[in-house]
């Protein structure tokens, strides 16, 4: 989704915002063709009944390859520097816009990840966080964005609004000029979940019950990038 959205702006000359390969031993380029026959064939793999007993682990492999070839050809917005170098823009536009930023400062905790920190003494019950809706990505931030013709015509995005959060995210990643970049560019790339799991971590949870919801998990993040990759293509080629 984000590399068809990365084309379809006219993206302006920006600091510290920049396009990559997303993968590792990435072609030089990549034509439209081969890329919609590797996510037709992803969502037809992926869009199969279940497989029989013992053929999960078979089906998540192949699954995971095409997700591979796909991720070494599409294009990614990536920022320059770490997430923590953008910490005083994200205060500063949540101080201009409203929020609380008086009275704790953000700290790495290590092994727990970035957090909040108390710089006084918070009393009980005490308010000390608030953060205007105007900053909140929502719903119905989604439906007055560029994604908002799409979401009218779209029943999954209807009926789930994390895809729809997911979708947005990727529209705003991908624009130079969204309101919401201080708060974006300080996202992690990454997370610990099995969904970024590599290969040989996810055969450690084999016979334990956690194995089927990574597979199924899995599955479906890539049933639906592949279903949406190819909605935005057919409106980014009637557009043209």
């Amino acid at each position: 989704v984000c590399f068809l959205i990365c084309f379809s702006w006219k993206m302006g000359k920006k600091s510290r915002v920049k396009t990559q390969k997303s993968g590792t031993g990435a072609t030089a380029t990549v034509s439209p063709k081969e890329m919609l026959n590797l996510i037709s064939e992803l969502l037809q793999k992926c869009s199969s009944p279940p497989p029989g007993p013992g053929k999960e682990w078979e089906e998540y492999v192949q699954i995971r390859s095409l997700v591979e070839k796909i991720r070494k050809k599409r294009l990614s917005v990536v920022f320059d520097g770490k997430r923590d170098d953008y910490f005083p823009e994200l205060i500063k536009w949540a101080t201009e816009n409203g929020a609380s930023t008086e009275g704790f400062e953000i700290a790495n905790f290590e092994e727990e990840g970035f957090g909040l920190k108390a710089t006084r003494e918070i009393k009980a019950e005490e308010l000390f966080l608030w953060v205007p809706r105007k900053l909140l990505m929502t719903v119905e931030s989604a439906k007055n964005s560029v994604l908002g013709s799409l979401y009218s015509q779209d029943r999954i995005l209807q009926a789930m609004g994390n895809i729809t959060l997911a979708f947005h995210l990727l529209c705003e990643r991908a624009n130079p000029n969204s309101f919401w970049l201080p708060y974006i560019q300080t996202l992690p790339s990454e997370y610990d979940t099995p969904l970024y799991f590599e290969e040989d971590e996810v055969q450690y949870l084999q016979s334990t019950q956690a194995i089927h919801d990574v597979f199924s998990q899995y599955k479906n993040t890539a049933r639906q990038y592949a279903y949406f990759y190819k909605v935005i293509q057919v409106r980014i080629l009637n557009i043209v």
